[in-house]
């Protein structure tokens, strides 16, 4: 029996989040605001499905994996006592492989990580900033400052993963977060298109005034769009959407940082 529990892996890839609540958020272990969740789930679904791309995509010439739109929908699927919480659950298809599967639960503990890595100190998310996509620092304030806003601790699982922060930790990483992101608006440029490197995620263009802007390209962009857009507009005038993040360094320096949402024709 000892031999056959010790074959048993330590790492668990089931694709489940739990998450405990309490403050404001909850009456007791009675129930949860049901707005309070409203509010919550998106940037978490944001935030993993972030994680999930860059599982999948990074991984192309390991697995040999093209850059299609993931089946990452979340579902609430239990609501823990313990206070009083929230599970969400990738629900497995008939088409899913196992790679997939392994892929939501890797990403829903790198969400785990990055939210105690914001919490822990300055430094340990000055790190987060260099390294994260803008968009999920995005999330990752949505989420915090609601929670924050309850005065909430906050339990987080997700197999063998676990963290525990006070409403005093959740409170420090909401202002953390919200004073590196100060702002994100969509724009729309004239421009032209120079063009796209599928490897490292990045894109380049030129303004009106011929002023080179570059960036990441959004997760939401399947590899058969950007093929189509370099068929299409490669060097030619277009409309290009962008969304921009005003980001905030520890050096008190401060970047625009720039995401490819959509290019179609003048």
């Amino acid at each position: 029996m000892k031999e056959e529990l010790d074959s048993i892996p330590q790492e668990s890839f089931e694709a489940v989040i739990q998450m405990l609540f309490s403050g404001d958020a909850v009456s007791g272990s009675e129930g949860i605001k049901s707005t309070f969740v409203s509010k919550i789930t998106p940037p978490i679904q944001g935030l993993v499905k972030t994680q999930l791309a860059i599982k999948k995509y990074g991984k192309v010439g390991s697995r040999g994996r093209t850059r299609k739109k993931a089946n990452n929908e979340l579902y609430l699927t239990a609501l823990p006592r313990g206070s009083f919480g929230i599970e969400l659950t990738r629900i497995e298809g008939s088409d899913e492989d196992l790679f997939d599967l392994v892929d939501s639960s890797e990403a829903m503990k790198d969400v785990i990580y990055l939210i105690k890595d914001t919490a822990e100190s300055d430094e340990a998310f000055q790190s987060i900033i260099e390294t994260t996509p803008k968009r999920n620092l995005s999330n990752l304030k949505k989420l915090l400052q609601e929670i924050s806003n309850e005065r909430s601790i906050l339990k987080m699982d997700c197999g063998e993963v676990h963290i525990e922060l006070t409403s005093e930790q959740v409170d420090a990483a909401a202002k953390r977060v919200s004073y590196a992101v100060e702002d994100e608006y969509e724009l729309l440029i004239d421009g032209i298109f120079r063009g796209m490197l599928l490897d490292s995620n990045r894109f380049e263009i030129l303004d009106h005034n011929g002023n080179p802007i570059s960036g990441y390209i959004s997760n939401e962009l399947e590899e058969e769009a950007l093929i189509e857009y370099d068929r299409l507009f490669l060097n030619k005038n277009c409309l290009i959407y962008l969304k921009a993040y005003n980001i905030k360094y520890a050096s008190q320096n401060e970047k625009i940082e720039y995401e490819l949402l959509e290019i179609k024709e003048k």
